[in-house]
């Protein structure tokens, strides 16, 4: 090298690495502007349960009350960190390593490899607390609920389920909440029997579903089967068996349905025209009876309630003491059929009190007289002496007659004097009028 260029080279060295450690700092301060480092906070990110079957294994059931999510700060370059989002984190917790307290440490890490490398992580709450218990099992029939009404003029029969028993298995706390396992189906404008497969839902002793993931059902769902039939409202006939106490009566028989909607198969319901009471036992009462009767105990085979909540009918008999009441007669108050008065004479004689005694209530026996009694006897056939005579009589609605005394007939001969003057009385009636 020349000496004059090697004395331009090196003249001012310190000026330039001066110069070049200049602009080093430059460029770097230009890019940190740029890229500055930054903080960013990163909320919920979903924790994932890892070994949860070694608790499980001790008969033992577990549940999150806190730490279901975490939150983090991240600290990096800006370029690095602001795009991140909670997707892009994964958050484990490990129960195999459960404290004492039932609490786990929870682990997060970027999903990218690179990205943990450049970032620093502070976590805000890493601790997921756990209620643990005892797991028990109960077993629970289905029961049913139907929504809505079926089709106008049908109505939904006998609905089955099967399985009708199952088996749920949870923590106890969890499933001392349970009361009913019920299988829902709308029946909405239904018009014919159907079978369907039903979901299962638990419900609380204040009919709130109990959605818990820690509950098990030994079946998810039921094969439900309804039966539907055509309805036809008959009237219900009501009668009673056994007489009232001695001296009484029953005055009114009142009852409530007088109608009532059954459904069965379109032919059954054909030859149902009624539906009968033939057991309501008074024997030896006096005083009012009330009995509440169930209807399903007399439908004809074959056919159901089409409202099955409306199976009470309500019976109530009253009673009244009977009366009693007398009414003198006399001889002239019978009258008397099947005479010979051509050839007899007939003379009748009454015995003792003569007289009629009426028993019953004071409705039906306060207006009865001796003509609507219409009191007759029969001589038909009667010879010549003393009879004693039957009389018979109109029986009242709902009353008793008795005739106290006797009467008797005294048959002579129709002598000639009696019969001249009869003759004699024939002769002037039949003979012709002078002008």
């Amino acid at each position: 090298m020349k000496p004059r260029m090697k004395k331009s080279l090196f003249d001012h060295l310190g000026l330039k690495i001066l110069s070049l450690v200049l602009a080093v700092l430059i460029w770097m301060l230009i890019m940190n502007l740029d890229d500055y480092t930054m903080t960013k906070t990163i909320r919920d990110i979903p924790v994932m349960e890892q070994n949860g079957d070694t608790i499980e294994r001790l008969g033992k059931v577990y549940s999150v009350t806190s730490g279901n999510t975490v939150d983090i700060v991240i600290q990096g370059p800006r370029s690095v960190v602001d795009p991140l989002t909670a997707n892009d984190f994964t958050a484990t917790a490990n129960l195999a390593e459960l404290s004492i307290t039932n609490t786990v440490q929870i682990a997060v890490a970027a999903k990218e490899t690179k990205v943990n490398g450049q970032i620093d992580i502070t976590y805000v709450n890493n601790t997921m607390n756990l209620s643990i218990e005892d797991k028990i099992m109960k077993e629970m029939p289905v029961k049913t609920q139907l929504n809505g009404n079926v089709a106008a003029g049908y109505a939904p029969g006998e609905c089955t389920v099967t399985p009708n028993i199952i088996k749920i298995t949870g923590p106890e706390s969890v499933l001392n909440r349970v009361t009913e396992v019920r299988a829902t189906e709308d029946v909405s404008g239904m018009h014919s029997s159907f079978q369907e497969t039903v979901k299962l839902v638990c419900y609380d002793a204040y009919g709130e579903s109990i959605v818990d993931k820690s509950i098990e059902m030994s079946v998810e769902e039921v094969t439900m089967a309804l039966d539907v039939h055509p309805t036809k409202s008959v009237p219900i006939k009501l009668s009673t068996v056994g007489n009232p106490a001695s001296g009484y009566s029953v005055i009114d028989v009142n009852y409530n349905p007088q109608s009532v909607d059954i459904a069965g198969e379109e032919s059954v319901l054909e030859s149902v025209n009624a539906i009968y009471v033939r057991d309501v036992d008074i024997e030896g009462l006096s005083e009012k009876k009330e009995v509440n009767l169930k209807l399903t105990d007399y439908l004809p085979e074959g056919t159901y309630l089409a409202d099955g909540n409306n199976d009470q009918l309500a019976v109530s008999i009253d009673f009244e003491q009977q009366t009693e009441r007398e009414i003198n007669i006399t001889p002239a108050d019978i009258t008397v059929v099947g005479m010979k008065e051509d050839a007899f004479e007939y003379s009748l004689t009454s015995s003792g009190v003569f007289r009629i005694k009426l028993r019953g209530l004071k409705k039906d026996i306060q207006d009865v007289t001796k003509e609507s009694l219409q009191l007759k006897t029969d001589v038909t056939g009667l010879e010549i002496g003393t009879h004693e005579l039957k009389i018979t009589y109109a029986v009242p609605k709902n009353a008793t007659v008795v005739i106290m005394g006797s009467l008797t007939v005294d048959i002579k001969e129709k002598s000639e004097q009696s019969s001249e003057t009869t003759s004699a009385t024939t002769e002037a009636t039949e003979a012709p009028a002078e002008h």
